[in-house]
């Protein structure tokens, strides 16, 4: 991840430095550098299953605001930190396997993906076939991965639920017919929770196993806006580790949130 970071040696498998950067009279432990694209997500408690999504660019040592914020939906449980954030989280809320939480940190973005053969975006994409799964099985070799099961032989029933072609294997669902891969637990620690993602949802009252949803439109504004060459990250965090490190790691500034 290209950001400077002091919180661990491997939170996200890099040597993180302490960065000389400061608000006003106050030093910040982040230095944004290659990540000029932000995604922010705020919601109002650890077990509130919703949110509000905000976009940023990263410009002159700031960052700028874009576009209009939107609802989002989250894990039904609510939110608990992800692995890779070790010196943050309490042992209370800390995200595993199946607890039907999404995962609060700081996370770079991966790929985007869909059911169309191409996307209108130029952010790179992976068009789903009926033969790709994400591996949920925390016991297997390919845990937490997008595989092809016509390249890797594998149990479909034991080792994965997570089809990525929904419409094909679950009834025609929309969910993942656009969305884009959190690059969650790169390294792969089992039981610590997989196939994260942030797709589709059938309605705004909707909730997830664990990832972010939101509607269409607004997934399809996000894609036109992302810009690999721009590095960008996803932040999750209830609004009260929001404001606590504002300043801290040189967030965005949301006067309602402050």
């Amino acid at each position: 991840m290209n950001l400077l970071i002091r919180i661990s040696t491997n939170v996200f498998g890099l040597i993180f430095l302490c960065s000389c950067a400061t608000q006003g009279n106050r030093q910040s432990e982040i230095t944004w550098k290659k990540n000029q694209q932000l995604i922010l997500v705020l919601s109002d408690g650890w077990n509130v299953n919703h949110g509000m999504l905000f976009r940023f660019q990263y410009q002159h040592h700031h960052w700028i605001s874009v576009g209009n914020p939107f609802t989002v939906s989250l894990g039904k449980n609510g939110v608990a930190w992800g692995a890779g954030m070790p010196k943050l989280h309490n042992k209370k809320t800390i995200k595993t396997e199946g607890d039907m939480r999404s995962p609060a940190g700081i996370y770079q973005i991966g790929q985007s993906f869909g059911y169309a053969p191409k996307s209108n975006s130029s952010y790179p994409y992976q068009t789903l076939t009926k033969d790709d799964y994400c591996i949920d099985n925390s016991q297997s070799a390919y845990y937490n991965r997008i595989i092809n099961q016509q390249q890797i032989t594998f149990d479909p029933v034991k080792d994965s639920t997570e089809p990525m072609r929904r419409d094909i294997h679950l009834n025609g669902d929309q969910l993942y017919k656009l969305g884009f891969v959190l690059k969650y637990n790169p390294q792969n620690i089992p039981k610590a929770g997989s196939c994260i993602f942030v797709h589709l949802r059938q309605a705004a009252t909707a909730t997830t196993a664990g990832c972010t949803a939101m509607d269409e439109q607004n997934m399809e504004e996000l894609l036109s806006w992302l810009d690999k060459h721009n590095d960008p990250v996803f932040i999750l965090l209830p609004n009260d580790i929001y404001k606590q490190n504002i300043y801290k790691w040189d967030l965005p500034k949301i006067a309602k949130y402050e």
